[in-house]
């Protein structure tokens, strides 16, 4: 009966997002809720229980051995405050002048521009939003694209490649997504994972330098006769970057908040302190040291900046109540021994590639909210049967992130398209050829650190 019910619930939530007949928050919550009354009205268990594991999910779980499970809750605040520490960061201006350093590379060379729109991407893609990375990359460089009739549909790759790199960071949703999937800590996955977006950013880099050289030879231009960029419009585009909510910004406070910046980071892939606490610190600090001893404007500031991460909690707040029950009524380890029971002697250990694998189409047309708390969890549960560590399933889940950003999912991305001047369906076959290499990638450096072991 567990797998049954489990599985139908697992179904109708994947349908649900895929249709858009209900939003991620709404149906991680009453989806596993209504199937968790069913099967405890059919176990003839109070509907109540229910509700219990929900909270045993949300909040936490004392187990018979005395040992406390952390619910999401923990992930969440972990989201909410990073979200917002990074949005302040990009409001006061932390990350302009070397965006503006990098603009100032270009100098009317085609691979130039190119190589500095991708960095510029990089750069912005930090706060872990997507759509202002879009806004003030093409901003800065979608007028030079046109005035040397560089193809935008390299822009729009290389905007989307880095973004995905920086999605792996802790305040990027898909790892809050597989920290609350599987119950892990921040510190437990986020530092496995810097090998390979190092690796991924380089690769990156490389694109751009392949795309860079493309088009020189398309265009034929020749350093030594080419026309340079006026210093007019080297000013327009600075203004980009420097208009975007110019009375927020704070360049008197540039060192602090870099270093504050480092010193958090540093802190947070040492484990020294919770990743939580050490945003929360920051934050108020932050607020000091660059809006002043005045109430209304540190009141204002993080009322703005708590909006970008305020979603983001909620959702993973609200995937206690899939993990919850699902875990609490014994269906997710009757559906995992089932599955288990398919899988080969002797290949157990090929679950984490397996789990990558099916990411590509899982992240794409399921969404990230479908494959990280619908089908992610099982997998786990099953792996876990073959002795494979809920780390080493988290960070074969992240691997897709290469070819992510091909999916019509995220709204985003029709925004880049749009002002790229790119066709959808062109974009998704030029991100998907350049996304395939980077997922390669990811498997071979993450296999020779020992993070996914074979």
């Amino acid at each position: 009966m567990e797998v049954l019910i489990g599985s139908i619930l697992i179904l109708v939530f994947i349908l649900a997002i895929y249709k858009k007949w209900l939003s991620p928050y709404v149906a991680l919550i009453v989806v596993p809720l209504f199937f968790g009354i069913v099967y405890c009205l059919l176990t003839k268990q109070s509907p109540v229980a229910a509700l219990n594991w929900a909270y045993d999910g949300v909040f936490y779980k004392v187990g018979a051995n005395g040992k406390v499970s952390p619910g999401t809750m923990k992930s969440a605040l972990m989201v909410l405050f990073a979200c917002t520490y990074f949005t302040l960061m990009m409001q006061v201006g932390l990350f302009d002048p070397l965006v503006i350093a990098i603009i100032k590379l270009v100098k009317g060379d085609p691979m130039k521009i190119i190589v500095a729109s991708m960095l510029t991407a990089a750069m912005v893609s930090l706060d872990g939003d997507g759509t202002s990375t879009v806004l003030i990359t093409t901003a800065a460089f979608m007028p030079l694209y046109r005035q040397f009739k560089i193809k935008g549909i390299y822009l729009a790759v290389l905007i989307a490649l880095p973004t995905s790199v920086f999605n792996m960071t802790p305040w990027g949703g898909p790892l809050a997504r597989v920290l609350s999937a599987l119950s892990l800590d921040v510190t437990q996955l986020f530092p496995r994972l810097l090998p390979g977006m190092a690796v991924v950013l380089l690769y990156s880099l490389a694109v751009a330098y392949y795309f860079g050289r493309k088009e020189r030879a398309r265009l034929g231009y020749d350093p030594k006769t080419a026309a340079k960029i006026s210093d007019e419009e080297m000013e327009k585009m600075y203004d980009s970057v420097r208009n975007n909510d110019p009375e927020l910004k704070r360049p008197k406070a540039f060192w602090f908040n870099l270093i504050a910046t480092a010193i958090i980071m540093y802190m947070l892939v040492e484990g020294v302190a919770n990743s939580a606490v050490l945003f929360l610190f920051g934050i108020a600090l932050a607020l000091v040291v660059n809006y002043g001893f005045n109430f209304k404007e540190q009141k204002d500031r993080l009322a703005g900046a708590l909006e970008e991460g305020t979603p983001a909690a909620a959702m993973i707040i609200s995937s206690g109540f899939f993990m919850g029950i699902l875990n609490g009524s014994g269906m997710a380890s009757a559906i995992a021994t089932s599955l288990g029971n398919l899988v080969p002697p002797g290949m157990g250990n090929l679950i984490p590639i397996l789990t990558a694998v099916l990411g590509i189409p899982g992240l794409i047309f399921l969404s990230s909210d479908g494959y990280y708390f619908g089908i992610l969890p099982v997998l786990a549960k099953v792996a876990a049967g073959f002795g494979v560590s809920a780390t080493t399933m988290g960070v074969a889940a992240m691997v897709p992130l290469a070819t992510y950003y091909a999916t019509p999912l995220v709204a985003w991305i029709f925004i880049l398209c749009d002002r790229t001047e790119v066709e959808f369906g062109d974009y998704q076959k030029a991100i998907l050829l350049a996304g395939i290499p980077a997922f390669i990638i990811y498997i071979i450096v993450f296999i020779l650190t020992g993070q996914i072991p074979l």
